[in-house]
């Protein structure tokens, strides 16, 4: 695996939910776990392996095929963090939204969130380019999504449809019945689907003031989390100042870095990656921080990014976000103003 794309991280808060759960249903195992309960607080994380790996231990202990839907049901606003309590002082479940796809890694970070609106759906899709933590870790993530943001609303909100990555499970129904909606397995995003008309369902307990104070310390705890989950932060940093002085040569990046190419190659090996592989990592987290400020035309981004024309731009984002450039600011557009 990849340990510098692909390793990912989960959050003390988020991974507390396993424990408070074994301990409020199954105490007896909590004695058993080989895993110590992290330490909380906003910047403690552990990587997604180490998740997974609690998750494994606890399923097979147990056997019990619907394990990360009992933890979902179990969530409470301290398991989601700061990004929990932002999203309860939301106006609208549409805010809420645009939070969680704003501050997502500030509890999961693996594959990066993207919003799509299409005619009467809102869609929440995760695609496999940082890797695929398997169907424990994904299956609790988008059971706590939900079960979380029933919790947002007074009126019953149900997913139109639920699909995952990862392989069929030995039993649907479990599944069908806690999301109360069809699900399917083996397609080619993990998606979570709601009509579009729910983004104006009103929260429970808006509080705009709170929300703005909040914004403001997720944007810096974010950074803060971002720098210190990067095993390599200077090679991000290389990669956008090349590419802002309109080059995608590695021959530049190692410049900055004052390496060699060869020893650049080689760092990157063993870590488990390659130039072409994080070269296209930082440009499209570029692409889509610039697509929702909305102030420069596909042609001179594709062009800022150095791609060779705006064709192999579109192609490389839609690969890896599944929509085209142009669908995703359109689709930020939209979801931003509800």
């Amino acid at each position: 695996m990849n340990q510098l794309v692909r390793q990912g991280h989960v959050s003390a808060s988020y991974v507390n939910l396993l424990f408070d759960w074994l301990e409020a249903v199954h105490p007896a195992l909590t004695g058993r776990m080989p895993f110590e309960r992290p330490s909380p607080g906003e910047l403690n994380r552990i990587t997604v392996d180490q998740w997974a790996g609690m998750l494994g231990w606890v399923d097979q202990a147990l056997g019990q095929p619907d394990l990360p839907l009992q933890l979902a049901s179990m969530v409470k606003p301290s398991n989601t963090g700061l990004l929990g309590y932002i999203a309860s002082c939301c106006g609208t479940l549409g805010e809420a939204f645009a939070r969680l796809q704003q501050f997502e890694h500030l509890i999961y970070a693996v594959n990066q969130l993207s919003v799509v609106l299409d005619k009467d759906t809102v869609i929440l899709r995760w695609g496999d380019e940082h890797g695929r933590p398997g169907h424990l870790v994904d299956t609790t993530a988008i059971g706590v999504l939900v079960a979380f943001s029933r919790t947002l609303t007074d009126k019953p909100l149900n997913p139109l449809r639920v699909q995952f990555i990862n392989p069929m499970v030995a039993s649907i129904e479990p599944y069908t019945r806690f999301f109360h909606c069809p699900v399917y397995f083996e397609a080619k995003w993990t998606e979570v689907v709601f009509p579009a008309e729910a983004l104006s369902w009103p929260l429970r307990a808006p509080d705009a003031v709170m929300r703005q104070i909040l914004d403001q310390q997720a944007e810096l705890l974010l950074r803060k989390v971002s720098e210190a989950a990067s095993p390599w932060p200077q090679l991000d940093r290389a990669i956008q100042e090349t590419l802002a002085s309109g080059s995608a040569n590695i021959v530049d990046v190692a410049s900055r870095l004052n390496l060699s190419t060869r020893t650049l190659q080689r760092r990157l090996g063993e870590l488990g990656s390659h130039f072409r592989l994080e070269l296209e990592r930082v440009r499209i987290g570029m692409a889509k921080n610039m697509l929702k400020q909305g102030e420069m035309t596909l042609i001179d981004l594709a062009s800022f990014l150095a791609y060779n024309d705006q064709a192999a731009f579109t192609h490389a984002f839609k690969r890896t976000v599944g929509v085209t450039p142009a669908r995703y600011r359109k689709s930020v557009q939209q979801f931003g103003s509800e």
